[in-house]
């Protein structure tokens, strides 16, 4: 029979061994510093798995450093505009526009403001099933994109799996 104690006690075999029940008051304050080191444990590893699951959302720099992109959430999909150009006009001065767009009617527009990203949706890899349109060359191509600490990979092809196509590292503005 074991005793109820931290007291050496004799089970029913006749050895001696440590008694293996604890003082109740001992053993609840082992439950609490064991709950106060669990809850310790997590808000000290809670910021260092938010800064490796940070959004897509917010303002990326293109490698090149020539432009901005915000991006930005509607609904179930992500989208991204030109929020900031380096060459923000034309050589006489007025705003850069889109003119190399194949539909005529949108030539005149602003490239500031311009949705460049469009319908791109959450997935296990990252981001994927939407579209990148070019304003150097008035091209669409299909997107996909993955966040990597400060870092977007952005992925345009032609084809809808990636296979042919190149990836783009844009960082984040802070």
């Amino acid at each position: 029979i074991w005793c109820a104690t931290d007291q050496r006690a004799s089970n029913s075999c006749g050895s001696e061994k440590k008694c293996l029940i604890l003082h109740p008051e001992k053993n609840y304050r082992e439950r609490i510093m064991m709950k106060r080191m669990i809850v310790g444990l997590i808000l000290a590893i809670a910021p260092i798995s938010m800064a490796f699951a940070q959004g897509v959302e917010g303002k990326w720099k293109l490698s090149d450093g020539t432009a901005i992109v915000e991006v930005y959430k509607v609904g179930d999909d992500y989208n991204g505009k030109i929020v900031w150009l380096k060459n923000p006009t034309e050589a006489d001065g007025t705003p850069a526009i889109d003119d190399k767009n194949p539909d005529k009617k949108l030539r005149s527009r602003k490239l500031i403001g311009l949705n460049m990203l469009s319908g791109l949706k959450k997935s296990k890899k990252g981001y994927s099933g939407g579209t990148i349109y070019d304003p150097g060359n008035g091209k669409t191509y299909n997107c996909s994109m993955k966040v990597e600490g400060d870092v977007l990979k952005v992925r345009g092809s032609l084809d809808k799996r990636g296979f042919l196509g190149r990836t783009m590292d844009w960082h984040r503005v802070k």
